[in-house]
């Protein structure tokens, strides 16, 4: 199927700067695999929900470096407030991606051809 699942810890950052180090290493490593080849996963679900104005800008600059370069990409939510936010992510970054609360959703739109 040519799926790579990350999943996102309920466990809380300490800090940005722990933020950008742990998703320093994670890059590192989505970044060994040939993204065109492969849809992403970005189960999110289980993640402290944040927008405060510190957050917001850090995750802006890192999306592209998680989302970018992969075949499609979809991000599953927990509810409607976070496919909101997903969307906006979106819309503010140009990357293309499917943000849904529905896993057979999901997967219908990763697996099937362009």
């Amino acid at each position: 199927m040519r799926l790579v699942l990350t999943r996102r810890s309920e466990k809380p950052f300490a800090s940005v700067e722990e933020l950008e180090a742990v998703f320093a290493d994670f890059a590192n490593a989505l970044d060994r695999l040939d993204r065109a080849r492969y849809a992403l996963v970005a189960d999110i679900r289980a993640a402290p929900g944040r927008n405060d104005p510190v957050f917001e800008p850090v995750m802006q600059r890192l999306a592209p470096r998680w989302f970018g370069g992969f075949r499609k990409v979809g991000v599953l939510v927990k509810n409607t407030v976070g496919m909101l936010q997903g969307q906006r992510y979106a819309r503010k970054d140009g990357i293309s991606r499917l943000t849904s609360n529905d896993e057979a959703e999901m997967f219908r739109y990763l697996t099937q051809e362009d």
